[in-house]
């Protein structure tokens, strides 16, 4: 089976997964207010410049970084001694906020279930993970991902 796995797969996506991911998190909330989300940063052309600018302006976000400098902004936001992570923040979500809204999933169904992208039971037993307290930012994080995809097929599908 390994030789045809790859047969029939969708191409992949022209624009980096942080981007994407920050895509379907606003998502749901846009559509469920009737908006089609536009999102110019994501529109491959962009994506393309950004890629081709050279290396040592796009690292440590340094274009960005600049355009704050020039806009007056302190020494401590243009270069902040922390960087950013978002880790704290997603262990949080997924184990104060999460399992509520699993819980939900779980009860009420998905569509990620009827088409056979998530499997329910799995999905059960990495709940039963994060409510145990036993977060491991490698094993459980990405469940962040399952909960947006449920969130933005249900609002996209209202």
């Amino acid at each position: 089976m390994l030789e045809f796995a790859d047969d029939g797969i969708a191409p992949p996506a022209r624009v980096n997964s942080m981007t994407l991911l920050s895509l379907e998190t606003t998502a749901p909330i846009l559509l469920w207010e009737g908006l089609w989300p536009v999102h110019p940063f994501a529109d491959p052309a962009m994506v393309e410049l950004g890629e081709q600018l050279p290396f040592a302006w796009r690292e440590l976000k340094q274009v960005q970084r600049r355009r704050l400098a020039s806009l007056g902004m302190s020494e401590d936001v243009v270069h902040p001694v922390e960087r950013e992570s978002f880790a704290e923040v997603v262990e949080h979500a997924l184990t104060a906020h999460a399992p509520k809204l699993f819980a939900r999933m779980l009860a009420d169904g998905s569509p990620l279930f009827d088409d056979a992208l998530v499997d329910p039971d799995g999905l059960r037993s990495a709940v039963e993970n994060l409510t145990a307290g036993a977060y491991s930012e490698e094993r459980d994080g990405k469940t962040l991902e399952v909960l947006s995809l449920h969130m933005s097929a249900t609002a996209f599908l209202r």
